[in-house]
């Protein structure tokens, strides 16, 4: 029974690790698998040991692998006058990282990740395996310099993350320990959806009263921003009128990590500005959700196809920044929709970095007007 143990436990770390640890226990699961068949030949505990495994492995990932994310008890240094600006996102490493996307797992799924972890990370592994690197970590640093530009002196804006380093509640730490009393936290979501909640729930663990700061003000998310629904009208219609043909659009919804109402409202509004701008424009616009509603998009994709379109192109608007994950999930659509000489597109704007950082800059102008 011990080598079958091994055996699956390797074959599963096999598939979540990479690189030469990735090897080293295939290489073992196949000895292991090799000495079972050919020397003892007995598969009365096979069964067993597969539990054993799966168990111990996601154990593993859910105690062991993950990161354990605290605030210590820090003494504030000498106050300064600055504002600190603090930018939270998802966050997501350059390359596939066992132990930060283990952090994540734990924090969206929590103790179900017992029974989901392996799966979970052999799918992240896939995402970096077929789509290459990660520039999330590259967008955000564009929105930190050019924010920085525009608030100027007075001001201090700083990158955080939720899943992975620098996380948030690291770089409070760091931002209490330098004196900082007036802090804008800026959450980089569109709606008020999961990521915003578990946000707002390791915030609230942080108990940050004892320190005495002037008063923390945390930003609501996009989906009011109308510079933002401005910027991915532009830029589909830029896209229709340069090819000239008849065309179908689809702005998909993120049902499984948005605020489902906030979600349409902001694609509704999209929808109405292009509706507004171009009456006699001739496109076919269709709202689907997406992930586990995936057939939902694959039937408005048949709609607008029927309607005997030239171009259909494809829009996820309520995604500040696109990750590993939204971007699996629009290859997987695009794959799905090749039906017929129909060609797709997928838009994303360029002008999207600049939006937020504007939106931000407004944002944060008009509470120092309102507040003092």
């Amino acid at each position: 029974m011990l080598i079958w143990i091994i055996f699956f436990i390797s074959l599963a770390l096999s598939l979540i690790f990479n690189g030469y640890m990735e090897n080293i226990f295939i290489v073992l699961a196949t000895v292991m698998i090799y000495k079972q068949i050919t020397s003892k030949k007995d598969y009365k505990y096979m069964v067993y040991a597969l539990i054993i495994s799966f168990i111990g492995v996601n154990c593993m990932i859910l105690f062991g692998f993950r990161n354990y994310i605290s605030f210590k008890d820090v003494q504030p240094g000498i106050e300064k006058e600055d504002t600190l600006v603090l930018l939270v996102s998802e966050g997501e490493s350059k390359k596939y990282n066992l132990k930060e996307r283990s952090t994540q797992i734990y924090y969206e799924k929590g103790y179900k990740s017992l029974f989901t972890g392996i799966k979970d990370l052999y799918t992240y592994k896939n995402y970096y395996n077929q789509l290459g690197e990660s520039d999330f970590k590259e967008k955000t640093e564009e929105v930190t310099k050019k924010l920085s530009y525009q608030l100027g002196d007075g001001y201090k804006v700083v990158n955080s993350y939720m899943y992975t380093k620098p996380y948030f509640e690291d770089s409070l730490e760091d931002i209490v320990s330098k004196g900082y009393k007036k802090i804008i936290i800026c959450p980089l979501f569109m709606t008020d959806g999961k990521d915003y909640e578990i946000f707002k729930q390791r915030y609230e663990k942080l108990n940050l009263v004892s320190y005495n700061l002037a008063g923390i003000e945390i930003l609501d998310p996009f989906y009011k921003s109308n510079n933002l629904a401005m910027v991915y009208k532009n830029e589909i219609l830029k896209n229709i009128r340069a090819l000239d043909k008849d065309s179908g659009l689809l702005l998909i919804g993120l049902h499984n990590k948005n605020n489902l109402e906030e979600d349409i409202l902001f694609r509704e509004k999209i929808k109405e500005y292009i509706n507004h701008e171009e009456k006699n424009l001739d496109v076919q616009i269709k709202l689907p959700l997406l992930e586990n509603n995936k057939k939902d998009i694959i039937k408005s994709g048949e709609e607008l196809l029927e309607y005997g379109i030239d171009t259909l192109y494809v829009v996820l608007p309520t995604c500040t920044i696109d990750t590993m994950y939204t971007k699996h999930l629009v290859e997987s659509i695009l794959e799905d929709l090749d039906m017929g000489n129909t060609k797709f597109y997928y838009i994303d704007p360029e002008k999207k970095m600049d939006a937020i950082v504007d939106e931000l800059f407004t944002r944060i102008s008009l509470m120092n007007q309102i507040g003092g």
